[in-house]
């Protein structure tokens, strides 16, 4: 009788143990530590602290913090920052307004470190005339260069300037050449596209 409590003892001891570590591990915050390095001028965490902040997460979301520390990460150099800040600068978030200048600017600073986000993003910016001049063949331009260097989503969009020969001439065959690369790259919008193309291939027979 004593063993088995014994026993029973150290099930509970166990079953305890095992519910702390779950309980430690989901609970963990990692807030404070972020913050101590961001202050200490770390780029990386200076990036991360201002997606705690703009995702509002393991603290309340915040804006014009998550701004900041996405304008500090920038300006020391952090690539993702800069996508990030031009991101919000070009929804208003955490600024009074939105700014297209500052949106083009910031995504010119990390397209020019080979940035595939930031490039297909500043593509659009030329096409659109966000902050710029609108000028469909440099965004063809860039978006196409972006394309050739196995970006998925620039072969997609690329297919799609293509396809309604935006900053270039209507070309059917190279939106279909594009559509299938980053179909091969597992790009779902280009898988959906060709299907869609060979719908309508097929209707038309």
């Amino acid at each position: 009788m004593e063993l088995i409590e014994t026993r029973t003892g150290f099930a509970i001891i166990f079953i305890l143990a095992i519910a702390l570590f779950f309980l430690r591990k989901h609970s963990y915050n990692p807030f404070k530590k972020t913050l101590e390095k961001a202050s200490a001028g770390d780029p990386t965490a200076q990036y991360e602290m201002g997606r705690l902040y703009y995702l509002g997460k393991h603290i309340p979301q915040n804006y014009v913090q998550a701004l900041n520390w996405f304008d500090t990460a920038a300006k020391n150099g952090n690539v993702r920052a800069m996508t990030a800040l031009a991101g919000m600068y070009h929804a208003g978030h955490g600024c009074e307004q939105p700014s297209p200048e500052k949106t083009f600017f910031w995504y010119q600073s990390a397209a020019a470190t080979g940035d595939f986000e930031a490039r297909v993003n500043l593509a659009v910016c030329y096409i659109n005339g966000i902050g710029t001049e609108k000028n469909e063949a440099k965004g063809f331009e860039v978006m196409k260069a972006a394309a050739d260097e196995k970006s998925p989503i620039a072969q997609t969009l690329t297919a799609d300037l293509y396809e309604r020969g935006v900053g270039t001439e209507k070309n059917d065959k190279l939106a279909l050449h594009y559509y299938f690369l980053a179909s091969k790259q597992g790009e779902p919008m280009a898988k959906r596209k060709i299907k869609q193309l060979q719908d309508e291939a097929m209707r038309r027979r």
